[in-house]
């Protein structure tokens, strides 16, 4: 059984993963246009460190809001009805941040779009895991990686194309091309009425093969689950397992060229470079990892991947003062941190919390670790004014701290008899190995 090759996602399988997955295209889209237009708004609006680490704090605050306050949402009223709204928010936020100069509005769209894109991560996984099949879950959840990466290396593409361009003229194009995106994913999630045939089906099929106890069971309160210690220690493992993970992934996003251009006083295109090799070697990670997410070598790259940060980030504590030396080590950084990262906690969430509580969990945990990035993001252009060095080795700790919490989690999946293909087959093929 463990040697069968996992059968191809339908054509309706990848369907709803391209139109859901916009939701962590757009996440990872905002977060870095906004690290690519802080230092244009920086030098335009004569910001301090202050006020340019409180507008990413604002941004990542919204985010966790909208994550929290989404999730829960849509377990009340409905998946496809959150869904269908959040993604309206996110266009209107963007094109505000798109076609304004004044600050008080550049805030409010900042707030809307960070709601709308932090309600829809949750929800958007939700819809996806309850209409795949158990050999093609892992894939399918972590397909939405892709879109991640894509999102970071567009915006990032976008800023280097429009780096000529004077003062915050480039905010229209970045912001302007997401609020695009956004219209027309919400008119697609509206008016389709193949889409909806593709959402209900595939519904109906998992329910039909799996059976409808679950589906239909009682819909449980956040306040009640966080009374179960069956819940409550997946969620605190997971929600800081994502934190210290996210800590260096939300910097490097939205500080990076904040970073290289006012700390190490690189031109904003040379930044812009660096960042996209980056993405586009972390983008072929992804595709690896999809290929390995059901397979049992997950977590051999799971594990190679911590490898590759730790050392990544020591050697970059240790030559903070040589942006090449940096830049390299980024680079090996942002292959590396995928497979240890968001694609194996988005798997990880969709596993371990009851399917009809899935999006309200989900949504706490990233709330959680939202506020708290929103918090150290205010102090990371002071921190890196202060000393640079400090900054990484700050990071370097995030990465040993996520590592060993990676450990414990995956050790937990067999006590609390979580279904994992990925285990499951290293497990049996030890057995084989050993007969």
């Amino acid at each position: 059984m463990n040697n069968k090759v996992a059968p191809k996602m339908t054509r309706g399988q990848v369907l709803l993963v391209i139109v859901a997955g916009i939701a962590s295209y757009l996440d990872a889209s905002i977060l870095v246009s906004c690290g690519v237009a802080l230092p244009l708004w920086t030098k335009y609006f004569a910001f301090s460190p202050l006020i340019s680490g409180s507008i990413n704090t604002a941004l990542t605050l919204a985010v966790a809001i909208g994550a929290i306050s989404g999730g829960a949402l849509s377990d009340k009223f409905g998946r496809v009805t959150v869904f269908n709204l959040d993604i309206l928010v996110v266009a209107v936020g963007t094109a505000l941040i798109a076609f304004t100069e004044n600050i008080a509005l550049l805030f409010i769209g900042l707030a809307l779009a960070g709601w709308g894109s932090g309600a829809d991560l949750p929800t958007s996984l939700a819809v996806i895991s309850e209409r795949m099949d158990k050999e093609n879950y892992g894939k399918a959840i972590a397909s939405t990686q892709l879109y991640w990466t894509a999102g970071i290396i567009l915006s990032q593409f976008i800023g280097f194309l429009t780096a000529s361009m004077p003062n915050i003229v480039p905010v229209k194009y970045l912001f302007g091309i997401i609020a695009a995106l956004a219209f027309i994913n919400w008119g697609i999630r509206i008016f389709s009425k193949s889409f909806k045939k593709i959402e209900n089906g595939l519904a109906d099929e998992v329910q039909t093969a799996e059976g409808t106890e679950e589906i239909a069971e009682a819909k449980p309160k956040l306040g009640e689950l966080l009374k179960q210690k069956a819940v409550v220690v997946p969620l605190v493992l997971l929600t800081l397992f994502y934190l210290f993970w996210n800590l260096p992934a939300n910097s490097f996003g939205m500080f990076l060229n904040y970073f290289l251009v006012i700390v190490d006083k690189q031109a904003a295109a040379t930044a812009t470079i660096v960042a996209m090799i980056g993405n586009i070697l972390g983008f072929v990670a992804t595709l690896i990892f999809m290929r390995m997410a059901d397979t049992k070598y997950r977590y051999h790259i799971m594990f190679t991947g911590l490898a590759m940060a730790i050392v990544a980030m020591f050697i970059a504590g240790l030559s903070a003062a040589y942006w090449f030396i940096f830049s390299v080590c980024y680079v090996v950084y942002m292959f590396g941190y995928i497979w240890i990262g968001e694609p194996i906690y988005k798997v990880w969430t969709q596993s371990f919390y009851p399917v009809n509580a899935r999006a309200s969990m989900t949504g706490f945990s990233l709330g959680i670790v939202r506020a708290l990035t929103a918090a150290f993001a205010l102090i990371t252009p002071t921190l890196m004014a202060i000393s640079p060095a400090l900054f990484l080795w700050v990071l370097f700790g995030c990465v040993i701290i996520y590592g060993i919490f990676s450990i414990v989690i995956v050790r937990m999946i067999p006590k609390y008899h979580i279904h994992d293909n990925a285990l499951e087959q290293l497990r049996a093929a030890k057995i084989r190995k050993n007969s």
